[in-house]
């Protein structure tokens, strides 16, 4: 189970001072797909004329930061960290025994990715709609996490 109090780092580069649920209940309401068109074997996948809501789901995973620090000081580890956690969720698993913490790490780690694997997020768009969707009914509940500035 998670541990209380839950708490939750908000980015320091990108100076958050709260974590934006609003964002996040606007980008879940949304049926536009999370990630950027496409782009494989020199041209486009997805049709890139239509919207995607891709810069605000970049905005709501940056409100962390410090994913890496975390979970093995660079992207391997932090990878090597998060993989076992995504299979499990994947595999029908429940967001419930994640610190809230951690699901917002995956959600940074996947959008991320998403430099180096274009077509990424629109691949794990099901997994990170789950993901946001329990933050932010955390953040609604009676016991919501602590969301720490950092200065």
């Amino acid at each position: 189970m998670r541990k209380h109090p839950d708490e939750v780092y908000l980015s320091k580069r990108n100076k958050i001072e709260h974590w934006p649920v609003e964002l996040a209940e606007k980008v879940l309401a949304s049926p536009l797909p999370w990630g950027p068109p496409t782009y494989a074997f020199g041209g486009y996948i997805d049709d890139p004329t239509q919207p995607d809501q891709s810069g605000d789901v970049h905005a709501l995973a940056f409100c962390v930061d410090g994913a890496y620090e975390r979970h093995g000081g660079d992207i391997g580890e932090a990878w090597k960290w998060a993989r076992p956690l995504l299979h499990h969720l994947k595999s029908g698993g429940s967001c419930e025994q994640y610190a809230t913490q951690d699901l917002l790490d995956l959600v940074f780690l996947n959008v991320r990715l998403e430099r180096f694997s274009d077509g990424h997020i629109r691949s794990e768009e099901a997994l990170l709609r789950d993901i946001v969707r329990e933050v932010v009914r955390r953040v609604q509940s009676s016991h919501p996490p602590v969301f720490l500035v950092q200065k």
